[in-house]
């Protein structure tokens, strides 16, 4: 029994790969690529994402009746990223994940969206679900902090929605010496004072 060597290996991943790719995507590939059959793969895989990524994204721009400008695409995207790290740093809490932490049953996926709808816990709609960010819960305490649900009363007087709010949790504030106000969640005095200073009310 022959067994192949690491490289022959990733040669032998890269050429499946080829096979199902196309001829720009192979050359932009060899344009980066560090000279080495792993080098080319990795560069290959990485043109492949972003060829699916604007794929999608063209796929979602065609299906709108009106013109976007790029100005907007950029907007949606950057904000897209937003809530992309935010996950990678809180999570994007789904309703039972919710439920479990707050100690309710994990099969309970109403407790969370009451909380949502009554103004005591901020969601955002993502893939046809309801999440939450995780930065909004105690998990020590098994509690949503104190903060949330007067932010959100305050962003609703304000004309800002629960997306609103959130992002601008996770938003540098000179107020905080250029630290986010999700870096001070133990902070709620604070929190509540700085949001009504940023969104033009006295607390």
């Amino acid at each position: 029994m022959t067994i192949a060597a690491p490289h022959e290996e990733e040669v032998r991943r890269a050429l499946e790969i080829l096979e199902r790719t196309d001829a720009t995507s192979i050359e932009r590939a060899l344009r980066t690529a560090s000279g080495s059959a792993t080098g080319f793969l990795t560069s290959l895989r990485a043109t492949l994402t972003f060829n699916r990524s604007v794929g999608s994204l063209e796929n979602a721009l065609a299906s709108l009746d009106t013109t976007v400008s790029p100005e907007i695409a950029r907007a949606a995207q950057a904000t897209e990223n937003v809530w992309r790290q935010i996950d990678r740093e809180f999570g994007l809490l789904s309703s039972a994940e919710v439920a479990a932490i707050l100690g309710a049953s994990k099969d309970n996926r109403a407790y969370a969206a009451a909380l949502r709808k009554r103004g005591a816990l901020a969601g955002i709609e993502r893939k046809n679900a309801y999440v939450y960010p995780g930065f909004q819960l105690n998990t020590t305490t098994g509690t949503v902090h104190t903060w949330v649900a007067p932010l959100l009363k305050l962003a609703t007087e304000h004309n800002r929605s629960m997306s609103d709010a959130l992002l601008w949790m996770v938003s540098p504030s000179t107020y905080f010496d250029g630290a986010r106000p999700v870096d001070h969640l133990d902070d709620a005095e604070r929190i509540l004072s700085v949001s009504a200073r940023s969104w033009g009310t006295e607390w």
